[in-house]
């Protein structure tokens, strides 16, 4: 794709629907292909967690680059990272894990991410 490509600037989105939160654990793993950034992260509140502290934690490969709060919110709440704009490696993987005490938690996810111009096809 070329810059005066119209998708040139597009951002992407990658939805997880109803990811259940368990306790410092990695709940959903995302391959990437391509060279991205990933841009942030949203979730809309399915069921509350129990506790304040619940939520997820946000890692490409095995660096953590932000969470996600979501606490006792109720069903409908929208929560986000904002702004998280890390690098995700050519092959490499964003890992979704649920914070301590996010056991009750029920929450889809929406990451948004772009795909980097230095970035190699796959055959």
């Amino acid at each position: 794709m070329g810059y005066s490509d119209p998708n040139n600037t597009v951002r992407r989105e990658e939805r997880i629907n109803n990811l259940t939160g368990v306790a410092s654990t990695s709940v959903q793993r995302l391959q990437f292909l391509q060279r991205g950034k990933l841009k942030s992260v949203a979730a809309l509140i399915n069921t509350a967690g129990t506790n304040a502290a619940a939520g997820f934690d946000i890692f490409v490969g095995t660096t953590s680059v932000g969470g996600i709060t979501c606490g006792t919110n109720t069903a409908g709440v929208t929560v986000n990272t904002g702004a998280i704009n890390a690098i995700i490696p050519q092959n490499g993987f964003v890992d979704i894990r649920g914070k301590a005490n996010s056991a009750t938690l029920n929450a889809s996810l929406v990451l948004e991410y772009e795909v980097l111009h230095d970035s190699t096809n796959t055959a």
